[in-house]
Formats: C-alpha cells, structure tokens, sequence
C-alpha cells in the first residue's frame, strides 16, 4: 500500500492559518475521534509548540492528541512504537530538519515511521514535518549552524517520494531563488510549497490544496542547464503522480 501523505509549506497553526488543511489530513483516517500522535523533534520538542498542536486538533478538530518526544524518554522502540501503533494519523511538527533527520536515523525511527506509513495509515505535517518525507528537501539548517552567507541547503530526507521539496516558497523571499540554484545540479523534479499550500501524495497520485487564497504550489524542471519553475493551481481532483516525476503537469 503506497503513502498517504499531506505535506504543506508552512503556516501559522495557532491562527488557524492551515485548518481547511489540517482537517482534510485528520478526515483520512475517517473516523469521528482520531488518534493523532505530534512528532515535534525538529523544535526539540516544544511543549509551546504541543499546546499550539493541542488546541489545533483537540478544541477545533476533535481529535485525541499524544506527543512522542523523542530527545526525552521517548527515544526507545519501546515507547514509541506502541504509540505509532496508537495512532491513526501522524503530524510531524517544523524546525530544524537536520538535526531531526539526524536523530530519528539515531534511534531508527526513520524505519519506524516507513512501517507506519506502509499500514495504508495517514501522516503530514508542516515545513521540516513537509520535507522530511522526500529524496531530497532545500532546508535552512544553516542558519541552525550559523553557517556564514549560507542560508539554505541540500539535505538527504525520508526517499518517501522520490521528489526534491521545499517549503516557505512565498513568506520567505530568498527560498525560491535558493531552491532554484540548488535544483541545477540535483536529479529529478522539485516542488516548492507556499505557506498554506500542500502537496498531497496518495499513492500512486497527488493533489494540491490551498488553506489561504493564492496560496500554490511551484513544480521546478530543468531544460538543459535552465530551471524552468511552472506555478502549479490547487486542485481537489487526483493527478498521476508518475507524470508529476517526469515533469508533465496534467
């Protein structure tokens, strides 16, 4: 059973900026109550930014919400495969995608969380908690690093979907123009998310959804040594995914 994956750009949780989103993923597991279990590794572990998940999807979307901290005592497959197991939709919270990327390859919950997707069950989440489930994501770990002149990079993510992402392509002026640099020497299509604006994997499918009006997506391709960026429109009907990946918009 392939992903069933909702991965958005980024957004202001709090101000409900994202909630026609957030509540499309929680109404895939089709149930009245979901279980969502929070991953929010890439904040270290917020408990600001739980309370933030809490009030999204207890108070607004009716769901049951637990938080796996897994820089704390939740780092053992002990603990946090009964909570997968738990779940019925996981939401993988912003931050710094590295040092995320780097820990749940520590302790082996990047295969966990492959085993959890392959029960047909959904997951999302927003910037870090978008990119993490792609080939390839353009993340600003440098400024976590205070890399000097640097302000996003390369990182090798998830290989969920075999798609370059990169979130924050409209409140982030720079991202876009450092996505684009960064594609002219990296294989395969990407995809750029505005804040608002989520790319959703389904299968062998994908849709794009908007929470904010001009919210988009951007499908980057290369012709030659140029990247070609094409604006891609919301759009609540499923597209094949295999044309997507070779850069044909349908």
């Amino acid at each position: 059973m392939g992903p069933n994956i909702i991965a958005i750009g980024g957004g202001s949780v709090e101000s409900g900026e994202t909630l026609s989103i957030d509540r499309e993923l929680v109404s895939l597991t089709g149930r009245s109550r979901p279980k969502l279990l929070f991953v929010p590794t890439a904040s270290m572990d917020s408990e600001e930014y739980a309370d933030c998940i809490r009030t999204e999807f207890e108070d607004r979307l009716d769901c049951d919400v637990d938080v796996l901290r897994l820089l704390g005592s939740d780092a053992s497959s002990d603990v946090y495969q009964p909570k997968l197991e738990w779940a019925d939709v996981v939401y993988v919270g912003g931050g710094n995608t590295k040092a995320m990327m780097g820990h749940w390859r520590k302790i082996g919950f990047d295969l966990a969380i492959r085993s959890y997707l392959h029960s047909g069950r959904p997951a999302g989440g927003l910037s870090a908690g978008a990119i993490c489930w792609f080939r390839v994501g353009n993340s600003d770990w440098p400024q976590y690093e205070q890399i000097p002149g640097l302000l996003t990079a390369r990182l090798d993510c998830l290989g969920i979907v075999d798609l370059v992402a990169c979130p924050h392509t409209s409140r982030e002026s720079f991202r876009i123009k450092e996505f684009s640099a960064m594609m002219r020497t990296e294989s395969g299509i990407g995809i750029g998310l505005d804040d608002c604006c989520a790319i959703q994997i389904r299968g062998e499918e994908y849709r794009i959804l908007a929470s904010m009006e001009g919210a988009v997506a951007h499908m980057l391709s290369k012709r030659g040594d140029v990247v070609v960026i094409t604006e891609m429109q919301p759009h609540s009907d499923f597209r094949e995914l295999a044309s997507l990946k070779r850069g044909v918009l349908s």
